[in-house]
């Protein structure tokens, strides 16, 4: 028997307000962990989640998921189930990234640089890779650019989403891995 806490519970995306998903980072020139993924990359997946693993509070507003855990829940420790996104703090990628590459069907979001410690394991778990150009918007309004590229690494949902989402970026382009042959 576990002296454990029970998992915390999994909420609902019932927010259809069209606001912008929240994207944790620092790997921005910003000071804050809050920017947002453009809808543009959801739309070009054509992917419905069962759960986003790291939800901005409030929950993730244009993600086509339908449960989502927020850093209160903590998404890393609790259970995932299903097709999970991915998008975490990148101020703490690394587990988030060795989690993802555990579960057998899921989408990660990260920047990308070939020194990135956790690029090796992100590129031998997944079946294909998107690299694209990403501007997200910041909460007060305003953009910002990745200073290295953005990766989208797709693991047990073949290799169709990816290349989608490369087709619809104008500098986009799939590396294809070794579980996708």
């Amino acid at each position: 028997m576990s002296n454990s806490a029970p998992p915390a519970p999994i909420k609902g995306n019932n927010n259809n307000s069209g606001a912008l998903f929240a994207l944790p980072t620092d790997a921005f020139r910003v000071t804050s962990d809050d920017c947002y993924t453009p809808r543009w990359v959801f739309d070009a997946m054509g992917l419905h989640f069962d759960l986003d693993a790291a939800a901005p509070p409030g929950g993730p507003w244009h993600v086509p998921c339908d449960h989502y855990y927020t850093a209160e829940d903590d998404g890393l420790s609790s259970p995932w189930r299903g097709l999970v996104w991915c998008n975490p703090p990148y101020s703490k990628f690394r587990p988030w990234a060795e989690k993802w590459a555990e579960h057998p069907t899921g989408v990660l979001m990260g920047t990308y640089a070939p020194e990135m410690y956790a690029t090796p394991r992100i590129m031998g778990a997944a079946d294909a890779v998107a690299f694209v150009s990403v501007r997200f918007a910041l909460p007060d309004g305003g953009t910002i650019k990745p200073r290295h590229g953005v990766i989208v690494a797709f693991r047990g949902v073949g290799t169709e989403p990816a290349e989608r989402l490369a087709a619809a970026d104008k500098f986009g382009a799939v590396l294809y891995g070794r579980r996708a042959a």
